[in-house]
């Protein structure tokens, strides 16, 4: 018997003294519910992840929406072609604007 074995026999031996029964333990064949509480700790969790995925599902479908509002949003070189047309049409007019006034009789 190693060290370890009879440290854990001693500790079952006091335990069961002072409490009139062996610790509760990891689930195992000696003891498959796993401890006092188990279950009830099971249950809290088995809700708290039911949240956790609801809330996930709620951001997968926040996810898609924003997706597919950027896919609608004018591209970058859209937005830079405009802007390189606007600036060239207003240099235009004021660089011909005497010619301009001339056309119109002014």
């Amino acid at each position: 018997m190693s060290n370890l074995d009879k440290a854990v026999s001693s500790f079952t031996d006091k335990f069961r003294e002072r409490h009139g029964r062996v610790p509760d333990g990891p689930k195992g064949p000696d003891n498959p519910s796993g401890g006092d509480g188990m279950e009830a700790r099971l249950q809290r969790l088995e809700t708290k992840v039911e949240k956790v995925d609801d809330r996930l599902r709620g951001v997968e479908i926040n996810l898609a929406t924003l997706s597919e509002r950027v896919a609608h949003l004018p591209s970058k070189g859209f937005i830079i072609t405009s802007l390189a047309t606007g600036v060239g049409l207003l240099s235009a007019v004021i660089l011909f604007a005497d010619r301009i006034k001339g056309l119109f009789g002014g």
